[in-house]
């Protein structure tokens, strides 16, 4: 019998699987992937292709990112670009297979490592809607069979985390992890970073149908 908290984290993730990711992933075609929705969209892109500043990845593809623009938009002085749904898959693609791996739910990693955190330890970026799929849907049953054999001690013993600051920006690696948080507390953040980006990738597909790819054009300011 799964226990009390675990057991609501799991009708969570299917609410969040019947509603958001079921048309987020469904058929999603490379077509939609690489779409940029307007010009100067965060998407992925070969390393030799890349204008942004701060790109994630090592290998020859890479995420657009630049934390100068971000910072910014964080302090309310900038606004960020959009982001594709390549970018999206990259952000959150690897997120529930990375929380099953944590210490509470039967791995090895730690909270304090930032293991979820597509900032702190850079996720593989994914270049064909195949393969981004494929690894997010293992990683979500993953996450259900972790949770199911979670025990409410598990969920709730004290632990230290990443997590967004005061200060603008993303944590990064060499700070302090945050106050004494629980294992519940990081599942439901987590499940809340996945639904709504999942939303985000919803739209997108519902923009790529109506306007069948076209690029919008940007409109000048009067």
């Amino acid at each position: 019998m799964t226990d009390k908290r675990a057991d609501t984290l799991l009708q969570t993730m299917r609410f969040i699987e019947w509603y958001t990711l079921n048309r987020a992933w469904d058929n999603l075609s490379d077509d939609e992937l690489f779409w940029e929705p307007v010009a100067g969209s965060w998407g992925i892109r070969r390393r030799a292709e890349c204008q942004t500043a701060a790109p994630f990845g090592d290998g020859d593809w890479v995420a657009d990112f630049d934390d100068y623009l971000a910072r910014a938009a964080d302090r309310g002085e900038a606004v960020e670009p959009l982001t594709t749904i390549g970018w999206l898959m990259w952000h959150i693609g690897s997120m529930p297979g990375r929380l099953a791996q944590l210490d509470f739910l039967g791995g090895s990693r730690t909270p304090r490592e930032g293991w979820t955190s597509c900032y702190l330890n850079v996720p593989p970026v994914f270049t064909s809607a195949a393969e981004g799929v494929d690894s997010m849907r293992a990683g979500w049953r993953t996450l259900e069979g972790a949770l199911r054999a979670a025990r409410d001690d598990d969920l709730e013993r004290p632990m230290r985390s990443y997590n967004y600051r005061d200060e603008p920006g993303p944590p990064a690696l060499g700070d302090e992890p945050g106050p004494l948080t629980h294992g519940t507390t990081i599942v439901a953040a987590t499940l809340n970073e996945v639904s709504h980006h999942g939303t985000q990738i919803c739209m997108l597909r519902d923009l790529y149908r109506a306007t069948g790819g076209r690029r919008f054009a940007a409109k000048r300011a009067v």
